[in-house]
């Protein structure tokens, strides 16, 4: 048996325990959670830390394939300047040549970056194999998100055929932790979503969408126009023309309603839009991801009125060429620093439980609880006072 102690303990299952014990076995798995009161008998060979200690996190939402874009892409360029900016990266003569090495590197790095900062869960998408083999040399859980999108309606078998290929190769190591799923509203043609939506309809997939991460998606679909269709245009990329459509009538049109649903960003989204969707799929976890929204779109969805009217809140860092790291105590101080009504209580619960109920491994991971194994976390330079984390907190995986 092995003891751990701090000024705090949160199980974010019940309220925080001061100078509360977490015992775990040799394993890793928790035995007991309890305050030892006064007997010497129960602080017995327990190791003490100045600061609080919380489950691992749980990162509901990443793209580690564009780790090697770090610090590369400028802020506030909307939606449609960011795909650009990503595809212009990634065209560069020196990533052409370099490209395995560099992506190899950068995704090493940036796992070995969560597990050190006290990740020890991802949802996480990918459009390649390029993540597989690092994973596989990670003790964090991954559940890969195997990302469909395509706008030229022509080429809609070839291009799902394509990603059917990735989804078998992650399917052979990560059996149980693959799904199949689509990017976003306004990025698929008709033809490739009936194709998706047979898909996911018959193996029930977890989805993770991308949905309300900018006002441009709302317009696009509406009538055609503005910033998305002007990039699609500029790269010469055919697309059908929408109209009259909305990001909810697209994923309620081809979404099966069994399926468990993640949506990605809602930076746009009004939370009676994410309410209605929630309605239909009673499984669904909007997934926040808030350096990434400032650096994109410079604005944060509304949080506590999506608190307030019941969602389910997880938070994801997306990758490395939106935010500046991986740490997901960053994420949490961010939203906090926005929304001060806000208590790290609850927003912890969104980066642990919420995101591991959101990917179905809340037996394991998510919370302080005897018999599951969700790794031990230690938060130093912790506000006491206010019962926060601060900017200067620092997020320190003790196993």
């Amino acid at each position: 048996m092995h003891r751990f102690s701090a000024n705090y303990i949160f199980p974010v299952s019940q309220p925080p325990i001061r100078n509360g014990v977490v015992e775990v076995d040799d394993d890793g798995v928790i035995m007991r959670v309890f305050h030892p009161g006064n007997s010497p008998k129960e602080i017995h060979s327990t190791e003490f830390y100045n600061g609080v200690i919380v489950p691992g996190f749980v990162n509901a939402h990443c793209h580690l394939e564009l780790s090697h874009l770090r610090g590369k892409i400028p802020k506030n360029l909307g939606i449609a300047g960011f795909i650009k900016a990503i595809t212009e990266q990634r065209g560069t003569d020196e990533e052409v040549q370099n490209h395995g090495e560099l992506v190899e590197r950068a995704i090493a790095g940036a796992i070995h970056e969560m597990e050190q900062t006290g990740t020890v869960a991802v949802g996480d998408i990918s459009n390649s194999a390029d993540t597989l083999l690092a994973k596989l040399q990670s003790d964090i859980y991954f559940h890969n998100f195997i990302e469909v999108f395509g706008l030229n309606p022509n080429e809609a078998q070839s291009i799902f055929e394509g990603y059917l290929e990735v989804y078998e190769v992650f399917k052979q190591k990560f059996c149980g932790s693959t799904s199949l799923t689509p990017h976003s509203p306004y990025s698929i043609s008709q033809p490739l979503w009936e194709k998706i939506s047979e898909f996911i309809g018959k193996s029930k997939e977890l989805v993770s969408i991308h949905y309300a991460e900018s006002a441009a998606e709302y317009q696009f679909l509406q009538d055609g126009t503005g910033p998305l269709s002007d990039r699609y245009q500029s790269a010469g990329i055919p697309f059908c023309k929408p109209q009259g459509l909305t990001p909810r009538g697209v994923v309620s049109r081809y979404v099966n309603r069994d399926c468990k649903v993640m949506l990605i960003h809602n930076t746009f989204a009004p939370a009676e839009e994410l309410s209605w969707l929630a309605a239909i799929y009673p499984q669904t976890t909007v997934v926040t991801c808030p350096e990434s929204n400032l650096l994109i779109e410079g604005k944060l969805p509304n949080l506590p009125e999506f608190e307030t009217s019941g969602l389910n809140i997880a938070i994801g860092t997306d990758s490395l060429a939106s935010s500046s790291s991986l740490s997901m105590l960053s994420q949490i101080n961010i939203i906090l620093q926005h929304f001060p009504q806000l208590t790290f209580s609850n927003v912890l619960q969104w980066a642990t439980l919420n995101g591991a109920e959101a990917l179905g491994i809340s037996s394991t991971y998510g919370s302080l609880e005897p018999g599951k194994k969700p790794g031990l976390v230690l938060i130093t330079g912790f506000d006491f006072r206010n019962m926060c984390a601060t900017p200067q907190s620092l997020a320190k995986r003790l196993i």
